[in-house]
Formats: structure tokens, sequence, C-alpha cells
């Protein structure tokens, strides 16, 4: 009898723990496999150090298949088009299919910019430190605020971005 095959889908904070647990807790009796859009891993928390400079991107970032590889857990980096629960399937972006008994959906926030005009950091008028790639086009921003500071607006929008690293960014502004 083949064993049963555990899917984690997203690998990153959520996802990433939850490839470990069940590896852990189902050990040889499991297959147990992740699928993420990248092989890269950011520790996000930390996103707005990156945006003061207080970390820069290579030291919050972990390539995730040799990781998971050591812990006996089987990753694919190309992301999932579908899922098919009526057939236990993933569709991958690159059309392959994975098979799975199990299957744990971990792939976080959808930030939603498009939400409110301007907002985000493509917007013009916002900056973002929910990604890695938006904490580094703050820090270009923070930069700025640095050589001429004045009055700043810290915040998150309901719906559209998550609240806690407002809170942390503006501890760390006040710092």
């Amino acid at each position: 009898m083949a064993k049963p095959h555990i899917v984690i889908l997203g690998a990153g904070l959520g996802g990433a723990i939850a490839a470990f647990e069940v590896k852990d807790a189902a050990g040889e009796k499991a297959e147990v496999s992740v699928v993420s859009q990248s092989d890269t891993f950011h520790f996000v928390p930390s996103n707005p150090w990156v945006a003061v400079h207080w970390r820069k991107r290579d030291a919050i970032e972990v390539k995730l298949p040799p990781v998971f590889k050591k812990r006996g857990i089987a990753f694919t980096g190309v992301g999932a088009k579908t899922v098919s629960p009526a057939k236990n399937q993933l569709e991958l972006n690159d059309g392959n299919i994975i098979d799975y008994d199990y299957l744990v959906i971990a792939t976080g926030p959808d930030l939603a910019f498009d939400e409110i005009p301007g907002l985000g950091p493509y917007g013009g008028f916002t900056q973002s430190v929910c990604h890695i790639d938006h904490a580094e086009t703050a820090a270009a921003a923070f930069d700025k605020f640095v050589e001429n500071p004045g009055p700043i607006v810290v915040g998150a929008v309901q719906g559209a971005s998550c609240f806690g690293p407002a809170y942390e960014f503006a501890m760390i502004l006040d710092t």
C-alpha cells in the first residue's frame, strides 16, 4: 500500500512551519511535499528592519530546496495554478499535476493594494513592508525621509493589508 501524500501549498511562515511539523508528526508513514511559487523563503517579520537598513535582504532569506531535502520533504518552486479538490490534485503553473491525499493551504495574504487608488508601493503615494521587494523600495523612501524629516503617517488599510508590520514600523521610526 502506498504512503499517503500530504502536500503543503505555500512556503512562507505558515507553510514552511506546517511542512516541518507535518513531517515530524508523520515521519516515514507519509510523503510530504511543499509547493511554492518561489524557491526562496523570506522571514517576513524582518521586512520592517530591511526598510530602515537594520537588515539586508540576504540576511532574511533562505533557499528552500536544500532545507526541505535535509528533512526528507519534497519541494517544487513553480507555484500552483489550480486546486481540484474533487480529484485531489494540484495543477502547477508549468502544467504538471501533483496528486495528494491531504492538502494544507498556507498561501499567506493576498495584498489588495488595488482596492484604494494610490495605495501600495506601486501606487505612488505609500510604501509597504509586507514583502521583501516592497521593504527594499521603502528603504529608498526612508532614506529620502531621513534627509528631510517631518511628519509621517504609518498605517494599514482594512481588507487590503496586514496590521502587525505597521505597528512595528511605527515603533522602529520612533526609535
